[in-house]
């Protein structure tokens, strides 16, 4: 295991240039996990693409994923804006490997007979991972000085909130859309 943070927790004083090498490597961590939301935001534009297209879901899930979609792109475009601001650049691996994984994860739910409810689901699941991931990045943010960030994220949590209800209170009524469509499709 990596060891990237030296806190002494002990009492013991840390010397002026210990301190400064765990300030730089706490910024570095959270430039890196900015690169990772960045990742996250443009890996989650596909899936609600794919929300906002299906004709199986109601009109009003369909239209709150396409409103959503608008707002991950402005979450992405504001961290790299961040980035940038801080010297460094989106990862083009993470970002990659973010839009590889949310499709896998479509293309896994595609040959589900119940996909819309299974990819509701996933959904519901990565709104609150965000809403953590963001969480966290506020905090280190916070902790090493870095308002800047502080404030992108927490103007994002209240977005994926939003969504986040938006699939519970939708998901019942899906459900019982979905099952009502198995029933009928079984005469």
């Amino acid at each position: 295991m990596k060891i990237r943070h030296t806190g002494t927790g002990t009492g013991t004083r840390t010397s002026p240039i210990g301190r400064r090498q765990n300030e730089t490597a706490a910024r570095d961590e959270v430039v890196d996990w900015l690169k990772d939301a960045y990742a996250m935001e443009r890996g989650m534009e596909s899936s609600l693409e794919k929300h906002s297209r299906n004709n199986e879901l109601s009109a009003e899930v369909r239209d709150r994923a396409m409103r959503h979609a608008a707002e991950t792109s402005r979450h992405a475009e504001e961290i790299a804006t961040l980035l940038r601001y801080l010297g460094s650049e989106t990862s083009a691996i993470k970002t990659g490997i973010g839009a590889v994984t949310q499709t896998a994860k479509g293309i896994g739910s595609m040959f589900a007979r119940d996909e819309r409810i299974k990819d509701l689901l996933d959904a519901y699941s990565m709104e609150h991972f965000e809403i953590a991931c963001y969480t966290a990045l506020a905090a280190a943010a916070e902790k090493v000085g870095m308002s800047e960030v502080v404030q992108v994220c927490n103007n994002i949590i209240p977005d994926e909130h939003r969504m986040a209800q938006a699939i519970i209170q939708s998901l019942p009524q899906e459900v019982k859309m979905y099952l009502f469509d198995a029933e009928t499709a079984q005469r």
